[in-house]
């Protein structure tokens, strides 16, 4: 059982936790849930034993799990070896195996006297590797693997040949085959898309331990966990409820929580109405009157879309543009990107002007964070060529926050863009949630939501001309999403953006996709949409 008491925890002035006590009993499944910024993923480390709190304590079950939202900068995925030996080496399973191997060479080269010490040795390393499920070990793994629909991954790729993201789906495997008695994930469907996020739900629902999970996927919490805690960023204590999502919804009367599950609700149909009208065009005259009756359902259900309360949409921002570019911004010629024997992607060409939209599209391990990585110079092509235009001014979001110094407060490195505006700079910050204390808040501490929205804030206040987005909306929660993304659809410089979020799209008014790794552009329509979910 985990057992978590009088947990204290503050950041400065700033209170985060105060006296927070709860339990996860063996086989139960709670969701954490709270604002950006509550709180949730510090709670979890320090359940984790991963960060200090400022007094209380917290006693685990004998085996544990966790899984963090920003896996490159705090999970230290192992760069050597194959991913079998990073999988295999979460139960110890990998030095069995070593240890098998080299009592298996010294026998064959023993003579009489070392022998039977050799095979009652030999025995107990055997009666490991069954105990430790050798066996099937394998099997487990790549069912893991597909299940996560982790493309392109077999169990001897060497790691270090892996993109961010899949590194972050293989922690999840390592995880997940490692079946400890509690899970504690944050935010675990952030980098999946929808066939693996429902994987997920599956396995959860059906897993025999303890979870303890973040996540703003409603759909997860509704299918997968028997009760929610609240993280009250106003008492900054716990507050508990039995069952669902829904039912938590049901017993709260949480107005704003439940407009913001009709609304996702809502858009879902939309999209699902969407792609049969598409398909009814089709067949032309012959199914008019079908398609357009689902149409007037389309528009019905728009014009019926529940506006969130304003006081909910807090983040007020604008990208401005200080200088323009020259008309043609960015041109790639026959671009080849390979890691040893593994071609990433082969001969792309495209060209992007001023004031275009670009969403680069693919399923997971089709090398798009690659790609805009060797546009921006950051990983090196094997071949091909990128010429920037004139007067390009980029601005970068990393997936994985690559641009943020962890050490740095949030002021200090937003002060790095405008050193000689204090003034500007917390006026910026200000808009982006960070006031008062939160300002000399150091980086590590923030929670996946307010790292991004400390990195596109360093961005309205450099402002970049040629906007160069990977996955931008992960962390974020749906309203945040909405106002991000209405913002970036009033840009006028130049967006070149990874995601698989079909509102943020819509948001964007795209005007081609490049769909990897074969790199064809395509002119973007709602054809599409299940492509991006998918991507």
């Amino acid at each position: 059982m985990l057992q978590v008491n009088r947990l204290q925890l503050s950041y400065g002035a700033r209170l985060i936790l105060d006296n927070v006590s709860f339990t996860v009993a063996p086989g139960e499944k709670a969701g954490l849930i709270g604002v950006n910024g509550a709180g949730k993923s510090s709670m979890l480390k320090i359940v984790a034993g991963l960060m200090e709190s400022d007094g209380g304590s917290v006693s685990r079950p004998r085996t544990f799990g966790y899984l963090s939202q920003d896996i490159a900068h705090e999970e230290g995925t192992a760069e050597q070896g194959t991913v079998r030996d990073f999988v295999f080496n979460s139960t110890g399973l990998d030095t069995a195996v070593q240890e098998y191997e080299s009592l298996s060479l010294q026998i064959a080269n023993a003579d009489g006297n070392d022998l039977e010490d050799l095979l009652e040795h030999f025995a107990q390393a055997q009666d490991s590797l069954e105990r430790l499920g050798y066996y099937e070990a394998d099997a487990r793994c790549e069912e893991l693997i597909a299940g996560l629909n982790i493309g392109g991954m077999t169990l001897d790729r060497a790691v270090s040949t892996l993109s961010g993201g899949q590194k972050t789906k293989l922690a999840l495997v390592r995880l997940l085959f490692q079946s400890p008695e509690l899970l504690l994930l944050d935010e675990p469907t952030n980098f999946l898309d929808v066939e693996a996020a429902g994987w997920l739900m599956e396995f959860l629902q059906d897993y025999r331990g303890a979870l303890l999970i973040i996540s703003h996927d409603l759909d997860l919490l509704d299918r997968s966990i028997t009760k929610i805690l609240r993280l009250n960023e106003f008492t900054h204590q716990l507050e508990e409820y039995r069952g669902t999502y829904s039912n938590y919804l049901t017993q709260t009367g949480d107005a704003q929580a439940l407009l913001e599950k009709t609304k996702k609700q809502q858009e879902r149909e939309i999209s699902r109405l969407r792609k049969t009208s598409d398909r009814l065009r089709r067949f032309g005259a012959t199914r008019v009157s079908q398609r357009r009756s689902i149409d007037r359902r389309i528009a019905e259900l728009e014009s019926s879309q529940p506006d969130l309360p304003q006081e909910s949409r807090r983040i007020k921002i604008g990208f401005p543009v200080r200088q323009q570019s020259s008309q043609l911004v960015l041109m790639a010629e026959q671009l080849s990107k390979s890691y040893g024997s593994k071609e990433i992607f082969n001969n792309i060409s495209f060209e992007l002007e001023r004031g275009q939209r670009l969403v680069v599209v693919g399923l997971n391990g089709a090398g798009k964070t690659t790609l805009l990585k060797t546009l921006l110079g950051v990983t090196p092509l094997n071949s091909g060529e990128v010429i920037m235009g004139d007067r390009v001014h980029v601005g970068y979001y990393a997936q994985e926050n690559e641009g943020l110094d962890y050490e740095n407060t949030v002021l200090h490195e937003a002060s790095d863009i405008l050193p000689d505006n204090i003034k500007r700079v917390r006026s910026i910050l200000g808009r982006f949630l960070f006031n008062g204390e939160r300002v000399f808040q150091k980086i590590k501490t923030l929670s996946g939501g307010e790292k991004t929205r400390l990195a596109l804030a360093k961005m309205v206040l450099d402002g970049p001309n040629l906007l160069v987005l990977d996955e931008p909306t992960t962390h974020l929660d749906a309203t945040s999403r909405n106002i991000v993304g209405e913002a970036l659809g009033d840009y006028n410089g130049t967006i070149l953006t990874v995601t698989h979020d079909v509102e943020f799209v819509r948001n964007l008014k795209p005007d081609s996709l490049l769909l990897m790794p074969e790199g064809r552009i395509v002119h973007y329509d709602a054809r599409y949409d299940e492509l991006l979910e998918r991507a």
